[in-house]
């Protein structure tokens, strides 16, 4: 018996060690899941941060310079990806995968405060695995840097309700402010923290916090970063162009779409979004059901109501884009982690039903199946399922090479102005944009943008413009009007090179 004691004494070191240890592997997995795809051709969304925190960087003002409609903290990654490691495509996804990694940690310590060390676990691995879902992940788009303050500010806002001290309020709305500095969608988990706070003030008894104390330091510490951040632009003048870029044509953005549009939208980004993470999904949403028939925690409900605002998050422009569906991750990779908690073998685990096993099979098929075609025939899988993707992919991957030939032909000194949505081209040539719209999306929702930008072009005079609303992708008939006359005025035509027509300054 003695030798029996003997060899059981070295297992709960054992345990104490492989703990951190599966923790750290967890932490890293977002980051050997990115690793294949850091020198990819960025894509589009991807090219429009990586110009203008160049700009950012050499002096020119978000907004005011160089057009988008994101807010400023996605630039402000993006240039700090590039002052640290290099100004290459692989720096922002270097740094995406690291945020991603510190979200890994961040979601685990939340579901630990909330649930067993057993649903931290399992949600901290949903959710690094989710990483690697393509189209969702696997790029440097602003959700990637959006979900660690986002989940940071549940995280202090949770430690606040459990310990009562204002500070992590305070702290919860600063972290808030960050995530909806990065992106406008996490306003809706931010409401959600509100929502939570004011709630449970009304139903606090503790004198010492006061009823309205939790909402009053959440808001505070949001109005207090949401200044900070935007004082730059009001000490540059530009305060009036970051609120137009952020409010005013988002709203004309988002009213674009009818109510069959979205319906449409959400059809076809849900039903490949779910295709590619059935069990994570399908989990989610029973363990959602359950906890709220099952359980009354003030702390089970915040999670309840914070899982809804991301989904609302996702919701808000009415497109459904895959990497939207990022933001939803953190809240399903704990529910479903509560759920698989539940029927997992060891203590306490139930026998699974012969239903649910069933589900479980047909949904990791389901997934299986569809990353598998993804990850091993990305080409062919792009060009059945979704034709528009594609030549995306192909015009990213050319947008080098025509980067290239513009370099060879033009001076660092000279501007360019590309006539489309593929800014790859301005990054990989390293020639500044000619018009503060240097891409076409803005001119579908803001006409006025149009004469702006022809204005500005005939000012500059840039050596080329590249004509890149090209079939199959546009007909030449989306190309404004406005466009042809400048062309046939001021410019002669190169010719046609890889997915675009080349037209260069007459001489004079």
């Amino acid at each position: 018996m003695q030798v029996a004691r003997v060899a059981l004494r070295p297992r709960p070191r054992l345990r104490a060690l492989l703990g951190p240890g599966l923790l750290a592997l967890l932490c890293l997995l977002p980051v050997l899941l990115y690793l294949p795809f850091l020198n990819a051709p960025f894509e589009r969304d991807e090219s429009v941060y990586a110009i203008i925190a160049r700009g950012l960087l050499n002096g020119q003002i978000p907004y005011r310079d160089l057009f988008d409609n994101k807010p400023p903290l996605v630039f402000g990654w993006y240039a700090l990806a590039f002052a640290v490691f290099g100004e290459d495509d692989v720096a922002p996804r270097l740094v995406a995968a690291l945020l991603l990694s510190l979200t890994t940690l961040t979601l685990f310590a939340e579901a630990r405060l909330l649930f067993s060390r057993r649903v931290a676990y399992l949600a901290a691995a949903a959710f690094a695995l989710s990483t690697g879902l393509p189209f969702v992940a696997l790029h440097s788009n602003t959700e990637a840097y959006m979900l660690l303050p986002m989940v940071a500010s549940l995280l202090a806002f949770t430690l606040g309700v459990r310990s009562g001290r204002l500070g992590w309020f305070l702290a919860a709305g600063v972290l808030g402010a960050l995530a909806l500095m990065t992106k406008q969608v996490a306003v809706w988990n931010l409401g959600a923290l509100a929502l939570t706070a004011g709630i449970w003030g009304l139903r606090s008894r503790n004198p010492v916090i006061g009823r309205a104390a939790p909402l009053v330091f959440l808001a505070a510490g949001t109005a207090g970063a949401m200044a900070l951040i935007a004082s730059p632009f009001f000490a540059a003048g530009a305060l009036g162009d970051m609120a137009y870029a952020n409010v005013s044509y988002n709203g004309l953005y988002i009213a674009a779409l009818t109510f069959g549009d979205r319906a449409l939208n959400l059809a076809a980004g849900g039903a490949f979004v779910f295709a590619i993470a059935a069990p994570l999904l399908a989990a989610a949403g029973v363990s959602l059901f359950k906890l709220l028939l099952r359980r009354k925690r003030a702390l089970d409900y915040l999670l309840v109501t914070w899982a809804a605002g991301s989904i609302a998050g996702i919701a808000m422009a009415g497109r459904f884009y895959p990497h939207y569906f990022l933001q939803a991750l953190p809240a399903a990779a704990v529910l479903a982690a509560l759920l698989a908690a539940e029927y997992l073998p060891g203590r306490g685990g139930k026998r699974a039903p012969r239903s649910v096993l069933l589900a479980v099979t047909a949904f990791s098929v389901l997934a299986l199946v569809t990353n598998s075609a993804l990850y091993l025939a990305p080409r062919r899988s792009e060009q059945r399922v979704a034709p528009d993707t594609f030549y995306h992919t192909q015009w990213a991957e050319n947008s080098e090479f025509l980067g290239a030939y513009i370099a060879a032909h033009t001076t660092p000194d000279d501007t360019v102005f590309n006539l489309g949505r593929e800014s790859q081209i301005y990054f990989y040539a390293d020639r500044r944009p000619a018009a503060r719209y240097f891409y076409d999306y803005v001119y579908s929702y803001d006409p006025e943008t149009v004469g702006l930008t022809i204005d500005a072009l005939r000012a500059e005079k840039p050596v080329y413009i590249i004509d890149s609303i090209q079939p199959p992708l546009f007909q030449p008939s989306d190309r404004p009007p406005e466009f042809d006359r400048l062309l046939s005025e001021d410019y002669n035509y190169e010719g046609h090179v890889y997915f675009a027509d080349l037209y260069r300054l007459k001489v004079k």
